[in-house]
Formats: structure tokens, sequence, C-alpha cells
């Protein structure tokens, strides 16, 4: 995947999700003023939904476009090779599953495994160099955990896949706040607790807001595939 397709496959994703709520928002002229306020927060929980999911799709896609590439471990950087290396972790969390279960490189037979987390830990060790030659290929039930945005995308749960990947970690900062309110009404909302709605200039405000990070995201994610950032910089 070139990094202009790339760019295409979230442009792609985030066109479907304006034109949705671009057709949804249009509604709002047919709606007398005094209902408005009750359509905004149906607006508002569907903005949300889309801000989360257009999210989740393009750090997948990034996992896709790294695993495309077919890179060594050795040439990643140690974020991506952490991620890449999910299951062998959690055999190495959870050594109970020795022998059992298991990730290929600890699924074996041997008398050592009878001593757990030591043999597991050794044996990862003694792997090493050959775990580090292997081409990186994250499964899609690590790429799941690595991009879980847990239903509540938080700018700490943001912040984490970011760093997960290797990418800015605080790169939204500035933008706490926003996400902040955004979650708590949609929250007030989805759950359908009795609160007072959304105006539409307040509404329009915070989907613009939200536009904006979306935005900067496929800015960050294309600069990153264009820059091939998830390679280890040799000096």
């Amino acid at each position: 995947m070139s990094p202009e397709e790339f760019r295409a496959q979230l442009e792609y994703d985030l066109d479907w999700r304006m034109k949705e709520l671009a057709l949804l928002t249009n509604q709002l002229s047919n709606i007398s003023e005094e209902d408005k306020k009750i359509y905004c927060k149906a607006l508002l929980v569907m903005l949300y939904s889309h801000f989360e999911g257009f999210c989740k799709e393009a750090f997948k896609t990034y996992v896709r476009l790294i695993n495309e590439e077919k890179i060594i471990r050795s040439k990643a950087t140690e974020y991506i090779v952490a991620s890449s290396l999910g299951e062998e972790f959690h055999d190495i969390q959870y050594h109970k599953n020795i022998g059992n279960n298991c990730c290929d490189i600890f699924n074996i037979s041997s008398n050592e495994t009878k001593f757990k987390k030591y043999f597991i830990r050794a044996h990862f060790i003694r792997m090493f160099d050959q775990i580090l030659d292997q081409e990186i290929d994250i499964s899609e039930r690590i790429t799941e955990k690595i991009v879980d945005t847990k239903s509540n995308l938080t700018l700490d749960v943001l912040s984490n896949i970011l760093y997960r990947l290797g990418l800015p970690y605080n790169q939204f900062d500035a933008h706490e706040g926003l996400i902040t309110t955004l979650l708590t009404r949609r929250g007030a909302y989805a759950h359908g607790n009795k609160v007072e709605g959304i105006s539409e200039k307040d509404y329009k405000i915070i989907e613009k807001k939200v536009f904006d990070i979306i935005s900067a995201l496929v800015t960050l994610l294309t600069e990153s595939a264009k820059n091939r950032s998830y390679l280890k910089v040799v000096f």
C-alpha cells in the first residue's frame, strides 16, 4: 500500500461518515426551534460514534500498511516491535499456557516447561535474535487490542493508541476539553438521562472541532506513512 493509497483509504472512510452526518444535520431545517435541542442530542451521539469509528478504522489501516511492508522487526521502531509481539508478551505474562494454546515460539515440547515463567523468559531470550529477524505481521486479534477504544475514546485512550504505534502521543492534548465535553454529553444522551439538550449553534461548534481533530489525525497518519515513521532511525 503506497502512502497515496493509504491516504485514499482514510478519505474514503471519512467521506461516507461526513455524508451521513450531513444528511442528518440538514434535517434541522425541517424541525421546529422547540425540538431542535432534542434532535441535536441524537446528532451528537451519532457524531461521537463516527469520531470513535473513524479513529479506530484509521489506526487499523495504519497497522495494515505496516504489515504490508513486510519489514523485519530489527528494522522497526521499538514501539512497533513491542506491538507486534503482543502474543508473545501475553504468554510471558500468563505462563500457565506453556505448551498449550501458546503463540508459536512457546508452543513446544520440553522438559523445561515445568519451570514455567523462568523457562518462558529464558526461551524468549534464546529466541530473540530469531524473533528480530522475522517479518512483522500484527494479527487481527492483536490489532484490535492495540486500537481498542474501550467504547470511550478519551484523550488518555487516544494517547495510548498513538504511543503503541510509535506516534506522537501528546498530539491532541490541546483538545482535551473538547473530547471530554463530547464524551460527557454522549454518555448522558446515549444512556437516556433526563438532561437538557444542546442548541444547534453549540452542536455545530462541537462538530467542527471534532472534524478538526479528525483532519489532524489524517495528516499525522499520512505523514507517518509517507515518512515511514515505523522504521528505526539509523545514525
